[in-house]
């Protein structure tokens, strides 16, 4: 079935959701593709329901912030979270102690995929990643790569790769901006969002190995997947929506009925394939499928590596 077809277009007609401005919090700075896309979001929302959407950033504390301050409101559908995988794949695990848990929200629908993707500088020697991973393997920890930070999507993507492909490389966490380094060769490489890794590649920038999608992205059509090298490798990134614990159903159903028309739309399609991103969509209960296999899965890969912040 299409994302079209899951939700009748009138079905918010039925609960009186929403009357009036709804906020939603994103853990991500302004510009970011988080906040970018949550206006975009915002925006046709606003046309759908006839209501302002309010975009508010609390950034800081990896997510923390943004997630406790909904987890907090009211359950009553006008204040959102905005979020990414981070919040509830990956903190869980490399935090000893958190102010709120899954159990807190209501997944409403997942609307994006993040590809990740695997970048070297232009002057690198590695032209494939069997290049890499042989060069790896001959040399066990002379390689490093950068990330966001101990505990990153970037951190874990690359530590799932070198476990499945048996390899070993030394982690070079950064508390700001990393590719810099990377394009200047004082780190050998690294995961980075789609959405800024394509200019890159496009401009000759950066050379890119793979893609953390199951397959090759239609931007980058040149570019392997990760898994036609590694075989079911898979580290996507996501966008999605959650309401506070206790949130009516019918008002949860209707944000994901507006939010999946939203997905459908040819333009907002169009616009988030521009960006390097995959639009999904989904049902609540889809949604609360994905983000307990998605968390289950990361959470291997971050016990297995002993990867914590605190």
């Amino acid at each position: 079935m299409t994302v079209a077809g899951l939700w009748s277009p009138m079905a918010h007609a039925h609960s009186g959701y929403p009357q009036h401005p709804v906020k939603l919090v994103v853990p991500a700075p302004p510009g970011s593709s988080p906040d970018v896309m949550a206006r975009q979001w915002g925006e046709r929302f606003s046309k759908l329901s006839g209501v302002p959407v309010l975009v508010e950033n609390k950034t800081g504390a990896t997510t923390i912030i943004a997630a406790q301050a909904v987890a907090n409101a009211p359950a009553d559908g006008y204040t959102l979270l905005w979020t990414f995988n981070n919040t509830f794949s990956i903190n869980p695990f490399v935090f000893r102690k958190l102010p709120y848990t899954i159990e807190d929200f209501v997944p409403v629908t997942q609307v994006l995929a993040v590809p990740f993707v695997l970048l070297v500088a232009p002057q690198a020697r590695w032209r494939t990643l069997g290049d890499l991973l042989d060069d790896a393997r001959a040399r066990p920890n002379a390689l490093n790569y950068g990330s966001a930070g101990m505990g990153s999507g970037f951190h874990v993507a690359m530590a799932r790769l070198l476990n499945a492909t048996g390899t070993s490389m030394t982690h070079v966490p950064y508390r700001d901006a990393f590719i810099p380094d990377l394009i200047a060769g004082r780190i050998d490489v690294t995961f980075d969002a789609s959405t800024t890794a394509i200019a890159q590649v496009r401009g000759g920038t950066l050379r890119a190995l793979g893609v953390s999608d199951p397959k090759r992205l239609e931007q980058l059509p040149d570019v392997p997947a990760i898994a036609e090298t590694v075989p079911g490798y898979s580290a996507n990134s996501w966008q999605g929506l959650f309401a506070p614990k206790g949130t009516p159903n019918d008002v949860v159903q209707t944000l994901a009925a507006l939010s999946n028309q939203i997905v459908a739309a040819p333009g907002f399609r169009t616009q988030v394939r521009e960006y390097g991103l995959l639009p999904v969509g989904s049902t609540p209960s889809a949604f609360q499928k994905f983000v307990t296999e998605d968390a289950r899965d990361w959470g291997r890969v971050i016990r297995d590596n002993r990867i914590t912040i605190d």
